[in-house]
């Protein structure tokens, strides 16, 4: 096997040849699976064909029932992860780079990382056969340029593709790093993006830096992106950023205003302003299709109140309604009008203080809901109504400030 990646091939263990690097995507799914592939046969059969009785699997493409679709794929990616482990026999240097077609999407994905890129290509497939069996109704549609490669990608696909990019750029740093460990200070290395060269010791800083602005300028030059808040801090090489507000600021005062028209008496601690990148750019997807639907904005700031332990979650994450409580209009993310109502649903840390978010939320069209509503009403995005409002897309309110108060 070691000799076969020296010589870039790739033995095939079902038909025992060698295959090089190039041609083992379309390789393997005419020798494995046939000329069909999996991936783009079963999106098209969950698609188009989502009244049948089977949904094609994409790694061996057998017609599997609704009901048993996740225990096969889960029995296909385990053999298909075993055929990895046996690809990767004689590559044990992490700092080597072999690239192979990915043999769904056809990208080139370095060997070490083939089986975690494999595994999120099964994951779009499976999130939308779940779509199909709950009767979701959700655009796949909106599409956002990843701030690393730039490449348009599905807003559903977005943050783990994000993800995956942002590793990938770190390993490849990394790797650089390594290579070049015992390089003298006075050796210039050129950086890959900008092609200046810098000395090693400031190598790593630039080369972070250099991507910040290539993500930048991704953003700038497409059509239709979604522009970060211009009162953002947006100096920052992370995608969260924490930032907590000065109380003579307008920015605090807006919040605090709504806070206490209806909790006066409660003292507010102190309130920070989230940027988290990625979700901000999932809403404001969302919020675009909102605007061309209805041909205004339907975004309000409506309160949020949780436990102080699920802060840190829900910050990093964004709001999921798959830990959704007290479901008496609908087991999704519930939003007040008024701080008072989300009150009950906070509950005290170890100092005795509480959180709460002050939330932009799409609303757009509401109707009644009740506990048994999973998803909204066809036509409806919200239900509730009044002073509560049920959101049932994790993505459709961007939890922009966080009240700390007694």
């Amino acid at each position: 096997m070691a000799e076969a990646i020296e010589e870039n091939a790739i033995h095939c263990e079902n038909c025992n040849t060698q295959v090089s690097f190039d041609d083992w995507s379309q390789h393997s799914r005419e020798c494995v699976y046939g000329e069909k592939s999996p991936i783009q046969e079963s999106d098209r059969n969950i698609m188009n064909e989502s009244n049948t009785s089977g949904i094609p699997c994409e790694y061996c493409n057998a017609e599997i029932s609704v009901n048993d679709w996740q225990s096969h794929l889960r029995q296909c990616i385990d053999e298909h992860g075993k055929r990895i482990e046996k690809l990767k026999d004689g590559i044990h240097d992490d700092s080597i780079i072999e690239l192979i077609p990915c043999e769904y999407c056809d990208k080139q994905i370095n060997i070490h990382d083939l089986e975690y890129h494999s595994r999120q290509c099964a994951n779009t497939t499976k999130r939308d056969s779940n779509h199909i069996k709950n009767n979701e109704n959700v655009s796949m549609d909106a599409l956002i340029p990843c701030e690393y490669c730039g490449d348009q990608v599905n807003i559903e696909d977005w943050s783990w593709h994000t993800e995956q990019c942002q590793e990938a750029e770190k390993q490849r740093i990394e790797n650089r790093i390594r290579q070049n460990a015992l390089i003298s200070n006075d050796i210039l290395i050129p950086c890959e993006i900008c092609k200046e060269s810098f000395p090693f010791q400031d190598f790593e800083a630039h080369q972070t830096e250099c991507q910040r602005k290539q993500a930048a300028s991704f953003s700038a030059g497409a059509v239709g992106i979604f522009p970060l808040p211009d009162y953002w801090d947006q100096s920052s090489l992370h995608n969260l950023s924490r930032y907590i507000l000065q109380p003579n600021t307008e920015e605090y005062k807006f919040v605090a205003d709504n806070f206490h028209k209806t909790l006066p008496s409660n003292q507010i601690v102190q309130i920070e302003r989230i940027q988290n990148r990625r979700w901000y750019r999932q809403y404001d997807a969302h919020k675009d299709d909102f605007i061309e639907r209805y041909g205004t904005s339907t975004e309000q700031w409506l309160f949020h109140g949780c436990k102080s332990q699920s802060v840190d979650a829900i910050i990093s994450d964004c709001f999921n309604r798959s830990h959704a409580v007290r479901c008496a209009a609908g087991q999704g993310i519930y939003f007040a009008t008024h701080a008072s109502t989300s009150l009950s649903y906070t509950q005290p840390d170890s100092n005795n203080l509480r959180h709460m978010f002050m939330a932009r939320v799409l609303v757009g069209q509401t109707t009644a809901g009740s506990q048994s509503t999973r998803v909204c009403p066809p036509g409806f995005d919200t239900t509730g109504g009044g002073t509560m409002f049920v959101t049932y897309h994790d993505a459709q309110a961007y939890g922009e400030y966080l009240i700390v108060f007694r």
